[in-house]
């Protein structure tokens, strides 16, 4: 990727995610196939019993439908400029607009499918949107649209809805960790009942060890597939705001934590910390050295052998390589948006001050 390569439409990899998604699904479908021959099977007692546990098991790890939470959703009606400066930039990606869209008051933007995966969701983070610029902001949204044009969403939604049943079912058979806390488990090795315990947790760990294995190859190979359409998303974002606003904007987002900190201390000066991130927005565009120091900075991160974006110092390399021009210009439709988002900022202030005083409450 560094080379400046187009990363490739289709790979072995996202064939990989999709097969293993494909037999988790299958495996469930046909575990309540079968349930249901055997419910309507005569059978003893001891055949209900299993039936009965047999049921526990489907529903516990059962698909769930994707919802958005903790969201304020943008109707059409009340935000014309919002929607159609979406709908203008997904024509320029050459995708389809989203379904919906809302705001959260997270330091991210994403888009998703919800629900059975019918419908397709845009959702932006008010305080990573107040402190972008024009063209950070325009970026911002052609990457996330370049995510839909590659249909991520549906791969993400059919992996997660994969990834679900086979963590709820590598779960219900793994046993505790030895200093977790728990009645139904006795850690004291001078009573008899300590070696049940010991010898229960290694069987669980045998019957678990498959479904394990398998979660963590298909965490693996979905954290690879993520990376690589993070890509081709930066890409496409280029095509249309521009190399240099995408390489502002994956700096701007390099610093995240410090900007999240710097919000944090204005809460607690009991400042609004819309105002203190609008301050940011005002900064001139990063030099040289600065691009230099993030790419430098990221190069030092420990990535997770699961983590869903790349290093930012590849994906600065990538853009810089494939050097485009932007294609969009600036409108009326951007600066209305922009009033209807900022009038947002009055009724999320409280609750951002709280989640930035007291996070984990």
């Amino acid at each position: 990727m560094s080379r400046g390569e187009r990363p490739q439409a289709s790979t072995r990899t996202s064939r990989g995610v999709i097969a293993i998604s494909v037999l988790v699904l299958a495996s469930y479908a046909i575990a309540v196939v079968l349930l249901v021959i055997a419910t309507v099977a005569s059978k003893n007692v001891i055949g209900w019993f299993a039936v009965v546990l047999g049921w526990l098991i489907v529903v516990a790890i059962a698909p769930r439908p994707h919802r958005l939470e903790d969201v304020r959703l943008l109707p059409a009606d009340d935000y014309p400029s919002t929607h159609r400066l979406v709908a203008a930039v997904a024509e320029s990606v050459g995708t389809p607009a989203p379904d919906l869209i809302a705001v959260s008051i997270e330091f991210n933007a994403g888009v998703a499918r919800i629900g059975w995966g019918r419908r397709q969701a845009l959702v932006i983070g008010l305080p990573l949107w107040t402190l972008l610029t024009d063209d950070e902001r325009l970026a911002l949204l052609a990457h996330e649209m370049g995510h839909l044009r590659g249909r991520d969403t549906a791969l993400s939604h059919l992996a997660a809805v994969a990834h679900g049943v086979l963590r709820r079912a590598a779960t219900l058979l793994t046993p505790l960790p030895d200093d977790a806390y728990s009645d139904f488990v006795d850690d004291r090795r001078d009573v008899s009942e300590a070696t049940m315990n010991a010898v229960g947790s290694l069987v669980l760990r045998v019957l678990s060890a498959p479904a394990n294995l398998l979660l963590l190859l298909f965490e693996r190979l979905a954290a690879v597939e993520s990376q690589r359409r993070e890509y081709l998303a930066d890409l496409r974002a280029a095509e249309v705001a521009g190399t240099s606003a995408v390489v502002r904007l994956l700096v701007t987002t390099e610093n995240l934590p410090g900007l999240h900190t710097l919000a944090a201390a204005g809460a607690r000066r009991r400042e609004d910390p819309f105002a203190v991130l609008e301050t940011v927005r005002e900064r001139p565009g990063p030099t040289a050295q600065q691009v230099a120091a993030a790419r430098q900075r990221a190069r030092e991160q420990d990535l997770r052998w699961d983590a869903s974006h790349p290093r930012d110092d590849l994906r600065l390399s990538l853009a810089e390589a494939r050097a485009a021009e932007r294609s969009v210009g600036a409108s009326d439709v951007q600066h209305g948006a922009d009033r209807e988002l900022a009038g947002l900022r009055g009724e999320l202030t409280r609750q951002l001050s709280d989640e930035l005083v007291h996070p984990y409450c």
